[in-house]
């Protein structure tokens, strides 16, 4: 019964030898962005031959997942090379990767000027071995004039000096008033300004030293912050 067990244990011991992953890839889920005027968004997933033997050299690889846009264009290089027609679904081509040598593929979304949101899938096969594993590419690519309104429509809020002793200055673009309320730590209000223009002086002399929040709305939003008077 325990030779029995040693050679079970014996052959286990080989089945994970066999089945080990021989290679790396890293990372495995990679993301990037850009604006649609550029002519790429490129990305680089590194892969690293970590096998124990030494012949284990030769690999494949298969694009099986492509989602973006139908305008859009995709380009797959392996370690060695760069292939037309590789950012198709069952694509596939194999390079030469030496043990403990690091290599990587360069993964490239054109976008031709179009916003929207790419994706590709790519399985990585040793032929020696059968030892797979896959990585996910993803871009994301946004309008420029879209992009330019919203930076347009973020107005900053600032103010100085922070702590503050007799007046808050506080700095916001806007054409109509708009009502800035100041609370103590409490959640009572201690004081209430119009706010307008771009700069507005709040006399604070008769509140007591402690923290305070500003608050107001505009455009629908609520903007909160702190500060210390002493």
């Amino acid at each position: 019964m325990k030779k029995i067990f040693t050679i079970i244990l014996a052959l286990a011991a080989l089945t994970n030898v066999v089945n080990a992953q021989n290679f790396t890839l890293n990372p495995k889920n990679i993301k990037a962005q850009g604006s649609s005027t550029k002519n790429a968004i490129d990305m680089n997933v590194a892969i690293n031959n970590t096998s124990i033997d030494a012949t284990d050299t030769f690999y494949q690889y298969e694009v099986i997942e492509v989602n973006m846009p139908g305008t859009w264009k995709l380009a797959i290089c392996d370690p060695e090379k760069c292939l037309d027609g590789s950012g198709v679904v069952g694509f596939k081509s194999d390079f030469t990767l030496m043990k403990n040598v690091a290599g990587s593929f360069k993964i490239d979304f054109e976008p031709n000027g179009v916003p929207g949101n790419g994706s590709a899938k790519v399985l990585v096969r040793s032929v020696k071995t059968q030892s797979v594993d896959t990585f996910i590419a993803e871009a994301k690519v946004w309008n420029v004039a879209v992009k330019t309104v919203t930076a347009q429509q973020n107005k900053e809020f600032s103010f100085y000096p922070n702590p503050a002793k007799d007046e808050l200055i506080l700095k916001y673009a806007t054409k109509e008033n708009i009502q800035v309320d100041i609370y103590n730590i409490l959640g009572v209000k201690v004081k209430s300004v119009n706010m307008s223009g771009t700069q507005t002086n709040v006399n604070i002399e008769d509140l007591q030293n402690g923290i305070y929040f500003i608050r107001f709305k505009d455009d629908g939003k609520t903007i909160s912050k702190t500060f210390t008077k002493n």
